[in-house]
């Protein structure tokens, strides 16, 4: 008897579509993860950068007296303040969110740069000192780098130069030469900095992907793994059910139990059809009684005992593995363990532990040489070793020799 893985707005709809067609559905978890990390160093920087321009002749407070007021407020907000707030807001908040903020210290820094001069009071800063925006550039331009990785972000940094050195020439003065190399200078630091945050979002891409194509062959192994354990319970039925009724039907006089061995044959064949639907587990007692149906509707006289030492289920597929492996040993032990009306005696036990569940099938019949067991005999191989080695920790040991029994050792361990 046979018992029975923040990503983009439309990213999901295409994850699936991916699946469905067997592509590695990439996820953005390390690259998300930096991300975040990159926006808090940033907001860090200017905290520290703001912090050290307050002060001093040429620093924010100093310069606030010689710019319109809206302004000036309005650009240590967005320049200075916005950034700080990115110490808390990168794990408080979605990534979409903190991509907005981003965006918005980024334009915002060079809209910054280009009122600096129009919203200046004075003609020239007072003690020779340059627009402190200058102190921060590199700032935003890690910014820029965070937020976006495009080819085109690097015209971001690349005009911070003539940016830099016009504010200077216009607000300072200054020889033209030092505005220049001043605005080189901030050219340079920013491309490096944003190198370095590009380089980095990068890597954790390419982690991504790694990891999605890691998944994906994966899915492939488990299905592959899947695909042998459903042919190696196909070939058991064959050899078990089908089979057996079809040479018992071949044989003159037809035996009495044929027409229930043939409705086992058709009830195990439409249980490889079924969707999954139905149960999926089994209590130790449910489990027991199966495995005890099994051994009475095949052969009476069997001394069956059990030992439960938990109240743990057990997947449906583990019973079905045991019940039809068990199946097999006793049609085994009734058909070859006697000659005749010669006694055989008969034993099953049954734990079920914590840790899994045990069969051993014990008889006194004549026994036999495992090695002598031919390659197309496929009842021990197929439907008890292979069967039970089909699901995830099972096992299977079959022990015999002329004239001392035969011994089936039934195993599964909990995952």
């Amino acid at each position: 008897m046979t018992t029975q893985v923040a990503p983009d707005q439309g990213e999901p709809a295409a994850s699936a579509a991916s699946a469905s067609a067997g592509i590695p559905v990439v996820t953005h978890d390390a690259r998300d993860r930096m991300q975040r990390m990159l926006f808090l160093a940033t907001g860090i920087g200017a905290i520290v950068f703001g912090a050290l321009l307050a002060t001093g002749g040429g620093g924010i407070l100093a310069q606030m007296s010689q710019l319109r007021p809206a302004y000036a407020w309005g650009a240590v907000a967005v320049v200075i303040l916005l950034p700080a707030t990115f110490v808390v807001l990168p794990f408080v908040i979605s990534l979409r969110a903190m991509y907005a903020l981003a965006a918005t210290a980024s334009v915002g820094f060079v809209v910054a740069e280009l009122l600096w001069v129009p919203s200046m009071t004075v003609d020239v800063l007072a003690n020779d000192a340059s627009p402190w925006l200058q102190g921060v550039t590199a700032l935003a331009a890690t910014i820029t780098a965070v937020r976006w990785q495009g080819r085109w972000v690097w015209a971001y940094a690349i005009a911070t130069g003539p940016i830099v050195a016009v504010n200077q020439i216009l607000s300072r003065a200054d020889s033209t030469l030092d505005a220049i190399l001043d605005g080189l200078g901030g050219m340079v630091f920013s491309l490096i900095l944003m190198g370095v945050a590009t380089a980095v979002v990068h890597a954790a891409e390419r982690q991504d992907q790694v990891a999605a194509r890691a998944r994906a062959q994966a899915s492939l192994e488990a299905s592959r793994r899947t695909r042998d354990r459903e042919q190696t319970r196909i070939n058991a039925i064959v050899h078990d059910d089908v089979m057996s009724v079809l040479l018992t039907a071949g044989r003159k006089g037809a035996a009495p139990g044929l027409a229930e061995q043939a409705q086992r044959a058709l009830a195990a064949i439409a249980a490889i059809t079924q969707d999954g639907t139905g149960r999926t587990t089994y209590s130790p007692e449910e489990f027991t009684a199966a495995l005890r149906a099994t051994v009475t509707g095949i052969i009476a006289d069997v001394d069956f005992s059990y030992r439960l030492q938990t109240t743990e289920s057990a997947p449906a597929s583990v019973v079905a593995a045991m019940t039809e492996a068990l199946a097999e040993a006793i049609r085994n032990s009734a058909q070859y363990a006697g000659h005749g009306d010669e006694a055989v005696s008969r034993e099953v036990h049954i734990d079920v532990t914590e840790t899994g569940a045990a069969v051993r099938i014990r008889d006194s019949g004549r026994g036999f040489a495992p090695k002598s067991v031919g390659p197309r005999r496929l009842g021990i191989r197929v439907s008890i070793i292979e069967r039970m080695r089909s699901i995830s920790g099972g096992d299977a040991a079959v022990t015999s020799r002329p004239g001392a029994g035969t011994t089936v050792d039934l195993s599964w361990r909990r995952p």
